[in-house]
C-alpha cells in the first residue's frame, strides 16, 4: 500500500485561491467569535448534560460504545458547538440518584442565570439501554415521566433532548431488552412541550443499533458527522437542529437498511415557538477539515491513520463539496461506489481524485472478527475409531472380530444462526457407519461368515461459541449438541439372510475447531476440528447398550448468507 498523504494546511497557488481562502478565514473568524461568546451579546448561556451507560439491566447485555459516544458528543460540543469545557457535564454509567443530582445542579445554575436576567439554553444527551417508559441504568431505572418533569423544571429558554436508546436486541447489538411500548415514541410524547426539541434515534417499534465497524451507534455516529459539517445543507458554516436531523435520518437509514435488525428511522418533534432556526454547531470555525470535492460520489469513510478509528462515514452525492471538521492529524479516505473501492490521498486538506488507488472489494470478517454472514450452512465429513464397551466385548465373546482397518466414518450437516456477537445456535444432522464385525462358522459346505453392521443417525440442537483471532479471517469455536439418535443393526447370517433391528435413544456431542472465511470467494469458508460423539442407542439381548461414536476428526465447507 502506498503511503497516504497527511492533512496539511491549504497552500494558495493562485490569486483566486488566495481570495477564496481569505474570505473563508474571515468567515471562520466571525463564526469562531460568535461560538466562543456563546451568545454573550444577547445574554444567553449554554449548558450541556451528556450521559452514557454501557451497563445492561435484567435480560440485557452490556453495550460497547454508549459511554464512548457520550464522550464524543461532549468533544464535538466543545470543539464546534460554542460550549466551554465547564459548560459540558459528562456523566458515564451513573445511578439514577447521580443523574437526579446532576439535573438538580443544572437547574440551580439556570435558575441563577434567570435571576440575573440572562437566558439559558440546555442540551441533554443520553445513550444507553431503555425499557418501555424508562431509561435503564444498570440494575435500576429512571422513568421517562420523571426525566421529563426534571428537564421541564429547568427554567431554560430552550432545551434540546437527544435520545439514543430503544428496546430488545438481535445480530448487530440492539440498545435495550423488553419488547414493550417503544421507548422513542413514548419518550417524545412525554418530553415534548413549549421550548423543547426531542431528537430520537428511532421511531415506531424500531430498534436502535450499534456498529462494530464504526465503534459507535449508527445514529450517534451520523449525528456527529452531521455536526462536523456533512449536514450543512445550505453551506452557511453552521449546522442547525433541522439540518442535523435530516442528515442523521438519511444516513442512519442507509446504514441500517441491510442489517439483521433492519432500517432505523430517526425522528424529530419540536415545539420551538419563536426560536427560529436553532444552530447546534459551527463547523466552519474548525482549524482542520477534510473536503470531499463536488465530483466525488459514493460511500466515503474517513479514517484516522494513527488510531485506526473511523472519524466519519457518509454517502457523498455529486453536485456540491462537503467539508468535514476534524482534529489535526493524518487521515485517509476510502470511497466505495458500486463495485469500485478507492483509497484516496489528501492534497491541501481535500481528496485528490487524481491520486485514488482502486482496489478489489474483498469479502472479509467484520472489524472485531466473527463470521461475516448471520446464517451459515456447513456440510462436512467425519472419521475416527469406534468406541469399545460392554456391547463390543460381548461380540468378541461370541467369536466376532472387528475390521480394524476400517474406521467409523460419515457425514453431517449443520444449520447455524448468529444470535449474539459470539454466539450461534442451530441444528445438526449426522449419519455414521461403523466397522463391520465378522464371525466365521464351519458348516457342511465349509466355512461361512456371519457379519454384523450398524449405523447411527442423529438429529441434535446445537450451540456454538466463536472467538475471532484479531482482524484475521480465522476464528476458533467450541460447541455442544444434544438430541435424538437412531441406531440400525443388520445381521447377515450364514444362510445369507439379513435381520434388521432399529433402536432409539439420546445423542450428545462436543466439538472444537477453527473456521476460515475465504478471502477470495465471497460467502464460502471452511471449518476443521475435533468432535466427541456419545449416542447410547444400540442394545443386545443380554442387556448391553453400545454408546456409538467416539473421537472424530471433522472437515466441512461453509456457506454464509
Amino acid at each position: 500500500m502506498r503511503p497516504r498523504g497527511a492533512f496539511r494546511v491549504p497552500k494558495p497557488r493562485a490569486w483566486g485561491v488566495i481570495e477564496s481562502e481569505m474570505l473563508r478565514i474571515l468567515i471562520c473568524l466571525a463564526v469562531v467569535a460568535r461560538a466562543a461568546t456563546a451568545h454573550a451579546d444577547d445574554g444567553v448561556t449554554t449548558y450541556a448534560l451528556v450521559v452514557g451507560s454501557n451497563l445492561g439491566g435484567p435480560g440485557q447485555t452490556d453495550l460497547h460504545y454508549a459511554e464512548d459516544d457520550a464522550r464524543r458528543v461532549a468533544a464535538v460540543l466543545t470543539e464546534l458547538g460554542g460550549y466551554t469545557a465547564d459548560q459540558v457535564d459528562v456523566l458515564v454509567h451513573p445511578t439514577p440518584d447521580e443523574l437526579r443530582d446532576r439535573l438538580a445542579k443544572l437547574a440551580i445554575k439556570v435558575a441563577a442565570d434567570q435571576s440575573a436576567g440572562r437566558q439559558s439554553r440546555v442540551f441533554f444527551y443520553y445513550s444507553g439501554h431503555a425499557r418501555a417508559e424508562a431509561i435503564d441504568l444498570g440494575d435500576t431505572e429512571l422513568p421517562v415521566v420523571e426525566l421529563r418533569t426534571r428537564l421541564l423544571e429547568i427554567p431554560a429558554t430552550l432545551t434540546v433532548v437527544v435520545l439514543d436508546a430503544c428496546q430488545s436486541g438481535a445480530f448487530s447489538r440492539v440498545k435495550g431488552a423488553a419488547p414493550a411500548a417503544d421507548f422513542s415514541i413514548t419518550s417524545r410524547q412525554h418530553l415534548d412541550s413549549q421550548g423543547v426539541a426531542v431528537l430520537a434515534s428511532s421511531s415506531g417499534s424500531e430498534l436502535s443499533q450499534e456498529s462494530e465497524q464504526l465503534h459507535s451507534s449508527y445514529f450517534t455516529h451520523h449525528f456527529l458527522v452531521g455536526l462536523r459539517g456533512a449536514g450543512d445543507a445550505n453551506h452557511d458554516g453552521q449546522v442547525s437542529l433541522d439540518e442535523a436531523y435530516r442528515y442523521a435520518y438519511h444516513q442512519t437509514l442507509m446504514s441500517t437498511a441491510e442489517t439483521a435488525v433492519g432500517g432505523q428511522h430517526v425522528s424529530l418533534e419540536v415545539e420551538l415557538k419563536g426560536h427560529g432556526e436553532v444552530p447546534l454547531s459551527y463547523p466552519v470555525a474548525a482549524t482542520s477539515s477534510i473536503v470531499l470535492p463536488a465530483q466525488l460520489e459514493g460511500q466515503a469513510l474517513v479514517e484516522d491513520k494513527r488510531s485506526h478509528t473511523v472519524v466519519a462515514e457518509t454517502y457523498k452525492a455529486k453536485g456540491a463539496a462537503v467539508r468535514i471538521a476534524v482534529a489535526p492529524g493524518e487521515y485517509e479516505v476510502v470511497v466505495r461506489h458500486g463495485t469500485t473501492l478507492s483509497r484516496c490521498e489528501l492534497a491541501s486538506g481535500a481528496v485528490d481524485l487524481d491520486r485514488c488507488a482502486s482496489e478489489a472489494i474483498v469479502t472479509a470478517t467484520p472489524k472485531g472478527g466473527g463470521f461475516l454472514h448471520p446464517t451459515q450452512i456447513e456440510v462436512g465429513v467425519l472419521a475416527g475409531p469406534e468406541r469399545h464397551d460392554g456391547y463390543s466385548d460381548s461380540l468378541q465373546g461370541f467369536g466376532y472380530h472387528e475390521d480394524e482397518l476400517a474406521p467409523s466414518a460419515g457425514f453431517e450437516v449443520r444449520g447455524l444462526r448468529q444470535v449474539a456477537r459470539r454466539v450461534w445456535v442451530g441444528g445438526l444432522a449426522s449419519w455414521q457407519t461403523m466397522p463391520k464385525w465378522t464371525h466365521t462358522v464351519t458348516g457342511t459346505s465349509g466355512q461361512l461368515d456371519e457379519t454384523l453392521n450398524w449405523n447411527t443417525t442423529a438429529a441434535m440442537a446445537l450451540a456454538r461459541g466463536v472467538q475471532p483471532l484479531g482482524d484475521t479471517h480465522f476464528s476458533v469455536y467450541a460447541e455442544i449438541a444434544a438430541g435424538v439418535g437412531v441406531g440400525h443393526t443388520a445381521l447377515r447370517d450364514a444362510m445369507s439372510m439379513t435381520h434388521d433391528d432399529f433402536h432409539i435413544g439420546p445423542a450428545f456431542g462436543l466439538g472444537a475447531g477453527f473456521h476460515l472465511e475465504s478471502p477470495i470467494v465471497p460467502h464460502l469458508g471452511m471449518t476443521a476440528g475435533y468432535e466427541l460423539d456419545y449416542m447410547p442407542v444400540i442394545s443386545d439381548l443380554i442387556g448391553n447398550t453400545h454408546a456409538s461414536g467416539g473421537h472424530r476428526v471433522t472437515v466441512a465447507l461453509t456457506y454464509g448468507f
